[in-house]
């Protein structure tokens, strides 16, 4: 009973700090673009927020019940999944920024790039059928033929989504297109859409390899 309580002491605590740290993050947020006379929307603190209590989580999970130096653990992580580890180094340190202190250009991107997580419940969700043994089940099937759909539409095929419908506003074929973007936003595309099609030819040959009756390994599992 004892323990009982104190676990759900935990849960509770936890989930009161959390929120308060999300708030807190908010309320300094607000004040620091107010003194520096700078607008943003309360969508965008929301985001900002997020990600915060995200990273703080992350680093305070991976300081719990280490069985080698923190060092260490880090240093093997980062070889084992260097591009995922850049990926989110890439979002978190120059694509957060740029949607934050765009000074209100480019809402139609801005908006199209934020399609991309559509895909996370899904690729997320294979992860949890599988911890739970249900890889042989119609849910993992289903829940697969779902995460490649999802992820092919909002992360490969939105890039050139977006050229084409910028080109059809304004007049534009798509090679007009990227010499009138600027350089930075055509490598900022290019650096999202890379690791994407790596990872979606992962979760084709995933699929194949479940049609085929064999198993599939941690590292295709390891995909965000």
């Amino acid at each position: 009973m004892l323990n009982w309580i104190t676990k759900s002491g935990v849960v509770v605590g936890s989930f009161l700090g959390w929120m308060a740290l999300f708030q807190w993050t908010g309320i300094f947020l607000k004040r620091y673009f107010c003194h520096h006379q700078r607008e943003i929307s309360q969508h965008h603190i929301m985001n900002v927020c997020e990600a915060t209590v995200c990273i703080i989580q992350v680093h305070l999970c991976s300081l719990t019940n280490v069985p080698r130096s923190f060092l260490g653990c880090m240093t093997s992580y980062i070889k084992r999944r260097a591009l995922l580890v850049a990926h989110h180094v890439v979002i978190a340190f120059i694509l957060c920024p740029v949607l934050v202190y765009r000074d209100g250009i480019g809402d139609f991107f801005v908006g199209c790039f934020y399609c991309v997580e559509l895909s996370g419940p899904f690729t997320n969700m294979r992860i949890v059928l599988s911890r739970f043994g249900l890889k042989d089940s119609k849910w993992y099937v289903s829940n697969g033929i779902a995460m490649i759909v999802s992820f092919a539409l909002c992360r490969i095929m939105l890039i050139p989504y977006m050229y084409i419908t910028y080109g059809y506003t304004y007049q534009l074929n798509v090679i007009e297109v990227i010499r009138k973007i600027p350089l930075h936003c055509n490598l900022g595309c290019l650096l999202v859409l890379l690791p994407q099609i790596h990872w979606l030819r992962l979760m084709i040959l995933g699929a194949v390899k479940l049609c085929k009756g064999k198993s599939i390994t941690e590292s295709d599992e390891k995909i965000d």
